[in-house]
């Protein structure tokens, strides 16, 4: 069971802040994984319509006593009852690390049909390029199974109807102090690029 922290909202606001715009004009967005629905919220502020879909019970309870509208159930089955055509934005984060590629590439082509025609994904994961994500931080949750760089990425995206990503590009929603900034990048010039962001974005647009 999840035990909330007050700071969990201050830190989804933070880390969700510069993907709300990239909804903007959607009428319908699907969360996946939409956990205590901290970005349905911010969609919900900016005038949005949205809904999630969440597995854990705890977490769907917490977000509709805040009059959200989150379903509880397997992904996978909810998109197989989903009407085609029904969203035309989906925010799939930090979801694709905890299913093998053939279950990753099943997430994508349901998405891909239940998209709407001109509908915008975007993907976040972490970013296994970083060291401290390869080290550590990625192997520290047990339900992750395998990272996913830009290129596997982009291959399953091709390979579901989605098409060449977009756009894609490294995401940190933390600021390092100088010191730390000058030190990364020495890091980087001495032993290759290893701290870039702690996750990467991909963004696809299903063809008209």
């Amino acid at each position: 069971m999840h035990v909330a922290d007050a700071r969990d909202a201050e830190v989804a606001q933070r880390y969700f802040r510069p993907f709300v715009g990239r909804f903007a004009g959607c009428s319908q967005v699907l969360e996946i994984a939409a956990g205590q629905g901290f970005f349905l919220d911010m969609l919900r502020s900016a005038s949005i319509g949205a809904i999630g879909v969440e597995a854990d019970a705890a977490l769907c309870e917490a977000a509709r006593m805040r009059g959200l509208d989150v379903r509880q159930g397997d992904f996978f089955r909810f998109l197989r009852d989903c009407a085609p055509a029904s969203f035309d934005g989906v925010m799939a984060s930090h979801i694709v690390e905890h299913f093998l590629p053939e279950r990753v590439e099943e997430l994508l082509r349901l998405l891909h049909g239940a998209a709407k025609p001109g509908a915008v994904l975007v993907i976040l994961t972490p970013n296994i390029a970083n060291m401290r994500r390869a080290v550590g931080d990625f192997w520290r949750d047990p339900t992750h199974v395998r990272p996913y760089p830009i290129s596997a990425l982009a291959k399953l995206l091709r390979r579901t109807g989605w098409g060449d990503p977009v756009e894609s590009f490294e995401y940190t929603d933390r600021k390092p102090s100088l010191r730390r900034a000058i030190m990364y990048r020495l890091r980087n010039l001495l032993i290759g690029r290893y701290w870039g962001g702690d996750d990467l974005c991909v963004v696809a647009r299903k063809g008209a």
